[in-house]
């Protein structure tokens, strides 16, 4: 019996400690999610805020509304009111299909995710 305890006190303390160490950024993608960087308005902090919004991939952000992508804009404080996500679902759909030609011929007619 004591040695299910212990068992189980351990696992929960690994599982924790996992959970930490994503939550704070341990590394610099999720093992599932995509480079969202590649989407044209998109850097660094803002792959950040859309990854801890559960928007991980191309497909999911290929998915979300433009007022979802809002929401998580605003959510980030207001050095992010000048992001216009009205693109990233139509880039982030090329990408998710592979399509980089058609991605980077799109890209070239955008200015900043525009």
């Amino acid at each position: 019996m004591t040695g299910l305890i212990v068992f189980a006190v351990v696992t929960f303390v690994l599982w924790w400690a996992l959970q930490n160490q994503i939550e704070a950024g341990g590394g610099h993608h999720h093992a599932h999610g995509d480079d969202l960087t590649k989407i044209e308005g998109i850097g660094p902090a803002i792959a950040k805020l859309l990854h801890a919004a559960g928007i991980e991939t191309y497909a999911d952000l290929g998915k979300a509304s433009k007022k979802k992508l809002e929401e998580v804009l605003e959510g980030g404080g207001a050095k992010f009111n000048v992001a216009d996500p009205t693109s990233w679902p139509k880039q982030a759909k090329l990408a998710a299909k592979g399509d980089w030609a058609a991605l980077e011929k799109l890209q070239g007619e955008l200015t900043g995710g525009r």
